[in-house]
């Protein structure tokens, strides 16, 4: 059971990084379903426009679910997509919400940095966030792989090996946090179920209706 546990925690970990999330925490889908709670809440409160939004259906499966259920259940799909796109917005690193990848962000920053002369600030700060990360992820990274205190400019390529500190800051940044990115990524994953169920529902429904009439 134990193994499980951890088999099923390592799993939602590589897949719950910033750089996954950002696909849904950047969309502006996603980021329009902020508005739909109170929006919700509002039609929630109108009974008549339950009686335009609600199709009528005799199925079987309606005697066990609420008369408005679609209502419902967007209403709280669209909540939860919008907890999780607020809590990303205001957790996920910069590094991550800026380039797509540590390659795009080493390949923007790296040239600045070093005709700046902020060589030594990058190296700073990579260490600094190497030595604040949580113990289980020194696994993942070894900072002897790079020498923080040495001058860039004595090395062959010293824009090359520069990249490597940022590289590394956004590789970290990328893992932070591993307990809230979990938790974004079931809310994620709830609020997007609680709206496909209404919505393969009605295509189902408005779909069977037709065909019926066809065959009948």
């Amino acid at each position: 059971m134990r193994y499980l546990h951890i088999h099923v925690r390592d799993w939602l970990e590589s897949h719950s990084r910033w750089s996954q999330l950002k696909a849904l925490g950047s969309s502006n889908l996603v980021r329009a379903s902020v508005l739909m709670p109170a929006f919700g809440y509002m039609l929630l409160l109108n009974e008549q426009v339950h009686q335009y939004l609600t199709i009528k259906y005799d199925g079987w499966i309606l005697k066990y679910l609420p008369d408005v259920w679609r209502i419902w259940l967007l209403f709280y799909g669209s909540f939860f997509l919008a907890a999780a796109t607020i809590l990303y917005s205001v957790f996920c690193p910069r590094e991550i919400k800026d380039y797509s990848s540590q390659f795009e962000m080493a390949d923007t920053e790296t040239k600045h940095h070093y005709n700046t002369n902020e060589s030594s600030l990058v190296q700073h700060r990579a260490r600094q966030i190497y030595l604040r990360m949580p113990r289980w992820m020194f696994s993942y990274f070894d900072m002897n792989d790079v020498n923080h205190k040495a001058d860039v400019g004595t090395f062959e390529n010293p824009e090359a090996y520069l990249s490597k500190f940022l590289i590394l800051q956004w590789l970290i940044q990328n893992m932070q946090l591993r307990g809230l990115r979990i938790f974004l990524s079931l809310l994620f994953a709830i609020g997007l179920l609680l709206i496909a169920i209404p919505a393969a529902f009605t295509f189902l429904q408005v779909t069977w209706i037709p065909l019926r009439h066809l065959w009948s």
